[in-house]
């Protein structure tokens, strides 16, 4: 619920008129995106911080892999809300 009201506060500071709905919308999809940007970067430095590139374990680098595609999908999703505004 924490997200949700970060996600809200961003969006209404995005919108600069709340009462228009479809701008409301785009500055509550971007506000999404970078908050789950911002998450995916916290969990890929607790990740890198783990790995140990010695131990030959694929399981974390493939999971560091899988990160970089959902970053990339979240900024593709910023980038296209960002061109509703």
């Amino acid at each position: 619920m924490e997200t949700s009201a970060k996600a809200d506060a961003i969006a209404r500071a995005l919108a600069y008129d709340p009462a228009d709905q479809e701008r409301m919308s785009a500055a509550t999809e971007v506000s999404q995106a970078q908050l789950e940007l911002l998450r995916i970067r916290a969990v890929r430095a607790k990740l890198t911080a783990m790995v140990d590139l010695a131990s030959g374990d694929l399981k974390q680098l493939k999971r560091l892999v899988a990160l970089d595609r959902y970053e990339r999908f979240a900024h593709t999703k910023r980038r296209r809300a960002s061109r509703k505004l």
